[in-house]
């Protein structure tokens, strides 16, 4: 009995809030490393915008440090792009009844395997300009992926928002409530 009361919640759980879900906490994970990496890097005095041009060598090589906005742009881009399909991924994985700290705990478990898989094998291979800016600050890299774990960890609260829960009709207020007397 109980089984099936899990799989008609689970069936509530639609693709598309899933989806919908991922992509929001896939945003706000983008926002958040990008904001720590760019604050960082401007307090160590490598200016605000180093992280994003050293994301930018991935397109445009060693130039990327002195492009202008169209390295920034696609540094931002490769954020952005990546972390949300990273979020859609989590989502898929995740339901609106989730507990929130596990899937906290499993989103930066999937920050530091991130970090990890970038400092091992993506980085020195595909950017070697940003490995070596990350070498200049690896505790601020590694903080960072922690922060993208905690922004997709927040999928099941977006979940919850883009679906709604069965057997629960959406509330319509019919007129405005009226105020106090005072």
């Amino acid at each position: 009995m109980a089984e099936r009361l899990v799989a008609a919640a689970d069936a509530y759980d639609s693709w598309g809030g899933k989806i919908g879900g991922g992509i929001v906490a896939g945003v706000l994970a983008a926002i958040l490393m990008m904001g720590f990496m760019m604050a960082y890097s401007s307090a160590i005095g490598e200016g605000l915008t180093m992280p994003l041009k050293a994301l930018g060598a991935l397109v445009f090589g060693i130039e990327a440090l002195v492009a202008g906005t169209v390295a920034l742009a696609a540094g931002a881009g490769i954020q952005l792009g990546f972390s949300i399909v990273l979020g859609i991924l989590f989502g898929l994985a995740m339901s609106r009844r989730t507990s929130l700290v596990l899937a906290l705990l499993w989103g930066i478990l999937v920050g530091i395997a991130t970090w990890v898989a970038m400092e091992l094998y993506v980085l020195p291979v595909m950017d070697p300009t940003m490995a070596a800016r990350v070498a200049l600050m690896p505790m601020a890299y590694f903080v960072s992926h922690v922060l993208l774990g905690i922004g997709i960890g927040m999928t099941p609260l977006f979940i919850r928002a883009f679906t709604r829960r069965p057997g629960r009709p959406t509330r319509r207020i019919e007129h405005p409530p009226e105020p106090l007397p005072i």
